[in-house]
């Protein structure tokens, strides 16, 4: 039996238990303060990259508004978080209307068997310096399948020009051919999921990587080669195993991950973090670690069509602790099985004309990868969280850099949730920069 075939059974064993990425969730809420007040229907869209669109339907004086606002997490705490307004409403149906009460959303932490989520609870009405706070008449948590089989829900917010309501009525691309899903998408995960510190986050990373590929692979109609290095397995033999017997042909794919513990040496030359293997104070660091510049060399020498390698690890010197700051505001998890894949934007990231290598470190050089043990680190999730709008969306951008530095860009905001001491801070509060480069740069 060949070592893909025992590594991907022994992943199949660890992820066992039903997972789900954060992708785009959709809420429809509705309130009505007093009796003779208007009643807000309220559909809020939360996409995984944290940003957030409220659209308000209400009648007043006989006449129908609809408004949208942007609406932003108030970044509280880790038990109860506020959607509160980060622009002015835009009238989309009549004019103006100054009788409008401004909403924030109030959300409280919720935990089942599998994981941890926030759930509207109550909406703080503001106008003219006066707060309502109302419990919701109507909360209701909609997928992608329920808005495509509720159309009049949605077209009491979204008119049939617009591109939302496209995407859920008219998105179609050409699925792939023939020759086309006879290509491979070969998935090496690397976690360190047994350490105390970062092991509980590692996890995280490493189920939501691999479900997202996972489902990919099978929308898209190609075949998947997954190995899974964590656990009791995590070591730098097994490793070196894996990188040296994956062999894709030329028209393949090849993703390397990595979540761990993460430095570099006072003399390193590479911007580019090496992968630590020690998994106790014995061990010795020097035979016990990878620089991930040389695992991207190593795949690139596979020749393949696509190659990525990514990184989500501390890039500071030997030693520091890990950073970990708060979690996004994140509904309970739907997944992206039922959502409708773009093969055209598909074909763009994996099928490319030209050949592609991606190497990404998600600290750059002396800096700290921050995180939180119940989402993982915030590289990954914003990494997927773009990469899932581009796959699912219409509107979604698609090249691997914008990819990567929207990403990037939207860590560095979440890092400053963090402390830390010993590396470049504001405040004491994390700065966390990616380390991109993306050969042809596009």
């Amino acid at each position: 039996m060949s070592y893909v075939h025992r590594a991907s059974a022994f992943l199949c064993l660890l992820l066992s238990t039903p997972l789900a990425s954060f992708g785009q969730s959709y809420f429809h809420l509705q309130t009505q303060h007093s009796p003779d007040a208007p009643a807000y229907h309220y559909f809020l869209r939360m996409e995984p990259d944290g940003s957030n669109m409220l659209r308000i339907a209400y009648k007043n004086g006989g006449r129908a508004f609809l408004a949208d606002l942007l609406m932003t997490d108030s970044l509280t705490s880790n038990s109860s978080r506020f959607l509160i307004p980060k622009t002015t409403p835009r009238f989309i149906e009549s004019s103006t209307d100054d009788s409008l009460w401004l909403p924030s959303i109030q959300f409280d932490r919720k935990t089942d068997s599998t994981e941890t989520y926030y759930e509207p609870v109550a909406i703080i009405l503001s106008k003219d310096g006066n707060q309502l706070k109302v419990s919701p008449i109507n909360v209701q948590q909609k997928s992608y399948e329920d808005l495509v089989n509720e159309k009049p829900l949605v077209l009491q917010f979204y008119k049939m020009n617009e591109p939302f309501y496209i995407f859920l009525s008219s998105f179609t691309t050409r699925s792939l051919d023939q020759d086309e899903k006879k290509r491979k998408f070969y998935l090496l995960i690397l976690a360190n999921t047994n350490d105390p510190t970062i092991g509980q986050s590692a996890r995280k990373d490493e189920a939501g990587i691999y479900e997202l590929f996972s489902t990919l692979t099978k929308q898209a109609g190609i075949g998947f080669v997954p190995i899974a290095i964590s656990g009791n397995a995590f070591n730098i033999g097994n490793a070196n195993r894996a990188i040296d017997t994956i062999r894709p042909a030329p028209l393949d794919i090849v993703l390397f991950y990595y979540s761990g513990h993460g430095f570099r040496h006072s003399n390193d030359v590479s911007k580019y973090p090496r992968i630590s293997f020690r998994t106790n104070h014995l061990s010795p660091r020097e035979r016990n670690n990878l620089s991930v510049e040389d695992v991207y060399n190593r795949l690139l020498r596979k020749h393949a069509k696509v190659t990525i390698v990514i990184s989500d690890c501390c890039n500071e010197k030997i030693g520091s602790s890990v950073p970990f700051g708060l979690e996004m505001l994140r509904p309970r998890a739907t997944g992206t099985e039922g959502l409708k894949l773009n093969y055209d934007n598909f074909r763009k990231l994996f099928m490319p004309t030209q050949t592609t290598s991606i190497i990404i470190g998600s600290a750059a050089a002396n800096q700290l990868a921050a995180g939180n043990p119940n989402l993982g680190g915030f590289f990954t999730n914003f990494f997927k969280a773009e990469l899932i709008k581009s796959l699912y969306s219409n509107t979604g951008e698609n090249t691997w850099l914008h990819i990567s530095l929207t990403a990037t860009e939207n860590t560095r905001k979440q890092s400053l949730t963090a402390l830390c001491s010993s590396t470049p801070n504001v405040n004491g509060r994390c700065i966390q920069r990616a380390e991109v480069r993306v050969l042809p740069p596009f």
